[in-house]
Formats: C-alpha cells, structure tokens, sequence
C-alpha cells in the first residue's frame, strides 16, 4: 500500500469516527467575529472620529514623505555636482526627516491599534448578547472562527446576521 492510499485511509478512518458527533451537532456556523464587529456603525463612526483627530498628523506625516521623497531624489540627481559638505548636510537631513516620518509612523500605529482594542474590548459584551440570543434561537452547537475556515458555505455564515444585530444593540 503506498502512502497515498494509507492517508486516504488514515483520513476515511478518522472522518467515521467522528460522523457520530457531527449527528448529535444541531447546528454548526462560521463566525468572523473582529469582520463583524468592525463592519458595525459604531465602528464606522469610530473610524470617522479617528480620522478627524488624528487628521493633522496624518496631514504632515503624507507631505512629510513627499518631502522625503523629493529630498532623497535631489540627492541622487546631484550627488556628483556635490561638495562633501553638501552631500553630508543633504544626508544628515535625509536621516533627520526619516527618523520622524518614522516615528510619526509608529505614533500613528500605536494610536490606531490602542483604539482597535478598545473598541473590541467594548463590544464584546454585546457579541456575546447577539451570540447567546442566535445560539438560543437557532439551536447552535458550535461555532467555529472563520479566520481559521478555508472554505465554507454562506448558508452557515452567520456573520451578516451577526453585523446586523450588532447594530441593533444599544
């Protein structure tokens, strides 16, 4: 028996031991759970929020990089009609200009995400209101995280249904 047929069999095997769990399941849904919560209008709003806030930042780190840009483009251009003194002067303001476009960057990263988890951190306890009321509703046994579901069919996503409930909830 070479090795294809032994796992076709090792897979078989496997799926006739668990056919009996998979009849007692009354009802088993996919979920994206963060795709849900994000797609609400609350999250809508905050994302709106977000960007009037942080739009001065936003602002200067976009022209930040086309100055960059532009700078290290001059660089290049020039670099050969160049003393040493303009090349070390065009090259410490490179690095200066970089150094905050970085950290600029990473000031807006931080921002973004502590208020991604903050949000999700505040709408949890209203998932689980929506998930225990479908749970109760729909008879479901299981739900398993779509994030990790290579395929599945929308009949069993309950996803759309999720989102809207969501934003229903108070």
């Amino acid at each position: 028996m070479n090795k294809v047929e032994r796992l076709l069999t090792a897979v078989a095997f496997a799926i006739t031991l668990s056919a009996p769990q998979w009849a007692i399941a009354e009802a088993i849904v996919v979920l994206k759970a963060e795709q849900a919560m994000f797609a609400t209008q609350k999250a809508i709003v905050l994302g709106q929020q977000l960007s009037a806030q942080l739009k001065p930042q936003t602002t200067r780190y976009d022209s930040m990089g086309l100055e960059l840009q532009a700078l290290k483009q001059r660089f290049e251009a020039d670099k050969d009609l160049m003393s040493s003194d303009e090349a070390k002067k065009i090259t410490l303001e490179i690095k200066g200009l970089n150094n905050e476009y970085k950290q600029l960057k990473q000031y807006l990263t931080n921002v973004k995400v502590k208020a991604e988890q903050e949000f999700l951190a505040s709408m949890r306890p209203a998932l689980d209101r929506v998930l225990r009321r479908l749970i109760e509703e729909n008879n479901i046994s299981l739900i398993i995280n779509g994030q990790s579901v290579i395929y599945n069919t929308a009949s069993i996503d309950i996803t759309p249904k999720v989102i809207e409930l969501l934003n229903l909830e108070p």
